[in-house]
């Protein structure tokens, strides 16, 4: 029995936080919907991740300026309180649904094409939805449930107000009460709590601690009091069952929560309807058909599936599949059959060519994985890809693969390269495997590539030990060093010492012979 409701300690902090967010999330659910203005907390939620992804966009950064991002977040979530509150129709002409949902949609689509031009657009946009629930920490929960208080007490001074322009709109307006100013504070306030839960716990599993217990409170209870009392009381035991089933399985906290709120009012309204029945034989045995239909349902889609291919041929055939996402998983499992490796690894060099970017940089990212140098004289021609990042992904894989006698393929590319950062590094990954032939060039740069030239003479000494530049013959012909460097100097020390550099492959740098 003790074993059944222990929690590890690492899950209490999570457990602290859905707790605390059912606390509040039940109360402000039981107004929404009486508001009917659903999916406003959807709305609010991603606004507010506009906030903050535009905070970061202007130069804030995650971790290091949360209170800035937290502001910028509230800043937009208010601005959204003041769109709701004020595009409200007493005649209802237009839904005030149907305006939430506008704003979602544009709220969203803005996020997207925010995030689109960020390499962590992806990650961040799932933290929006999944929330950090299981990193969440006291010092967060604290600070959360002090807010969420100051917000209950709020409403609890002036639960007359808000419960009447809730669930009496029609009264409040007769009796004078300023509906849209009470209405704005109801949005503020709500965006407060809507900002911080959506940062814990993701938009999905807010959304949920909002409807679900409420929905459920209201089968059986037409009190506010009894419905925040079971909104309270099942949301936090389905909260510990939750928590607890996804330490004991492993699956994903928040959308395992989510789907057990589901079947709790899916319960609950079984409950109620063999409960309310005029015949509770007739309503069981209707219950009893419908289960047993929606388990001959689920049976047959498991029986009617695709049989599993072996993961191999699977593999193999998603690397071949017409869908470069396809391709790309395939690529990052190959990894796991090394066994079957000369069969795959023709197919893999076959990416290299492949028409989707993507695919060739995660096919060069495999064969660096697996240290394959046979693939050198597949990886060569991508020093020459229409595609500046690959390359680069290239150089730099080539330089872990190759040998010396790919520097002069790397001299050869960077003769006809246009770009000339990318036409440094590749004179300088031939300087990796000793090849004195790129010193010259470098230098040659040094004096055609203008804001360049520094990063030109920084390859050379990552090359040639420093000492080389300081030694007699260097100090007499004045050669300096960092940003004051002048190209006909070294030129001049390169004349003279050219025939005294010695490779060291150990440090992997020049040296002059004494």
């Amino acid at each position: 029995m003790e074993h059944i409701f222990s929690l590890p300690s690492t899950m209490l902090w999570p457990l602290a936080a859905c707790l605390v967010l059912t606390g509040i999330l039940a109360y402000f659910g039981v107004h929404i919907i009486a508001r009917e203005v659903i999916f406003v907390d959807l709305a609010l939620a991603q606004i507010a991740a506009l906030g903050t992804i535009t905070g970061v966009l202007l130069g804030y950064e995650v971790g290091k300026d949360s209170n800035m991002l937290y502001l910028y977040s509230l800043a937009f979530t208010f601005l959204g309180a003041l769109i709701f509150s004020m595009t409200k129709m007493r005649e209802k002409k237009v839904p005030h649904e149907a305006i939430i949902g506008i704003v979602y949609a544009v709220a969203f689509a803005a996020t997207i094409l925010v995030l689109a031009g960020s390499p962590l657009g992806p990650h961040e946009l799932d933290r929006i939805i999944k929330g950090e629930l299981l990193w969440v920490h006291g010092e967060i929960i604290l600070k959360t449930a002090i807010l969420y208080a100051i917000i209950g007490a709020f409403h609890f001074f002036y639960r007359g107000k808000f419960i009447l322009i809730s669930f009496k709109p029609g009264q409040a307006e007769a009796s004078g009460l300023n509906v849209r100013l009470w209405d704005f504070l109801f949005y503020i306030s709500f965006g407060f709590v809507i900002t911080s839960s959506v940062a814990i716990a993701g938009v999905f599993l807010v959304f949920s601690y909002l409807m679900i217990p409420a929905v459920g409170a209201m089968l059986f209870s037409d009190r506010l009091g009894v419905r925040l009392a079971i909104g309270w009381i099942s949301g936090s035991i389905i909260s510990f069952i939750g928590i607890k089933l996804s330490w004991e399985t492993g699956l994903p906290t928040s959308p395992l929560i989510v789907v057990l709120l589901a079947i709790g009012l899916i319960l609950a309204a079984v409950g109620r309807y063999i409960k309310t029945a005029p015949s509770k034989s007739r309503a069981l045995l209707k219950t009893a058909m419908t289960t047993g239909l929606t388990a001959i349902f689920v049976v047959g889609l498991f029986l009617l599936g695709k049989k599993h291919e072996d993961p191999y041929e699977h593999t193999i055939h998603m690397l071949g599949s017409k869908f470069p996402t396809d391709r790309v998983v395939a690529i990052s499992k190959l990894n796991v059959f090394l066994d079957r490796k000369e069969e795959w690894l023709p197919l893999l060099l076959q990416r290299l060519r492949d028409e989707d970017r993507e695919v060739r940089r995660f096919s060069i990212e495999q064969l660096v994985r697996m240290r394959e140098h046979s693939a050198v004289p597949d990886l060569l021609p991508l020093i020459g890809d229409p595609s500046s990042d690959i390359r680069l992904e290239a150089i730099q894989a080539l330089k872990l693969l190759g040998d010396r006698r790919t520097a002069k393929d790397f001299i050869a590319a960077a003769k006809s390269e246009e770009d000339v950062e990318i036409r440094i590094q590749l004179y300088e990954a031939a300087l990796e495997f000793g090849d004195t032939e790129a010193i010259p060039l470098l230098i040659d740069l040094m004096a055609e590539s203008g804001i360049f030239a520094e990063d030109a003479f920084a390859s050379l000494q990552a090359h040639i030990e420093f000492d080389v530049w300081e030694s007699p013959p260097a100090r007499r012909a004045g050669i300096p060093s960092g940003k004051d460097i002048d190209h006909a100097m070294v030129k001049s020390w390169w004349l003279r010492n050219n025939d005294r550099l010695v490779w060291e492959d150990a440090t992997r740098k020049f040296k002059l012979q004494r």
